[in-house]
């Protein structure tokens, strides 16, 4: 293939996915104003964290739920930005309940078939610990002439 062919394809390929997050963006808009009435609770109760029932969801559209399951980092943003675009929420987060049964997953079951997928897990945490910064580079200036010495971790090179 050229790259011409290559460039055309990317292209087309670009548009599709535009006009599809634009679909479901529609169809996220007309969920939320049939779903208006619940909505109000939250509304009214100030919140910004927007509950919704994943089965009542599914019953509006099929189409959107798959889509919840197969892209969830995408669509909750589709969610979201449809929410805050009818004007009654500014700045909302969705979230979803009651998901299938099929997508609860225990933890010593979790796969690579499984990243980038909407899942349920449960479980206690036990513990929890400060999540500590891991040196990519370091950068050290002599304080005499200037000179600035990069050092990357597990480098053997002495300065």
């Amino acid at each position: 293939m050229s790259y011409f062919g290559e460039k055309q394809s990317r292209e087309r390929c670009n548009m599709e996915k535009k006009l599809k997050t634009e679909e479901m963006l529609i169809e996220a808009k007309n969920f939320f104003n049939f779903y208006k009435k619940e909505l109000g609770k939250y509304i009214r109760g100030g919140k910004k964290v927007v509950f919704i029932s994943f089965q009542d969801l599914s019953s509006f559209s099929h189409e959107l739920a798959e889509n919840i399951l197969s892209y969830p980092e995408e669509m909750l943003q589709i969610l979201d930005v449809a929410l805050e675009d009818l004007g009654l929420v500014s700045n909302p987060r969705v979230r979803l309940l009651d998901l299938p049964e099929t997508h609860f997953i225990k933890v010593r079951n979790l796969r690579a078939i499984h990243l980038n997928t909407f899942i349920t897990i449960e479980g206690i945490v036990r513990q929890a610990s400060e999540v500590r910064p891991q040196v990519v580079n370091a950068k050290f200036e002599c304080p005499s002439c200037g000179t600035i010495i990069s050092v990357l971790p597990g480098c053997k090179c002495k300065i």
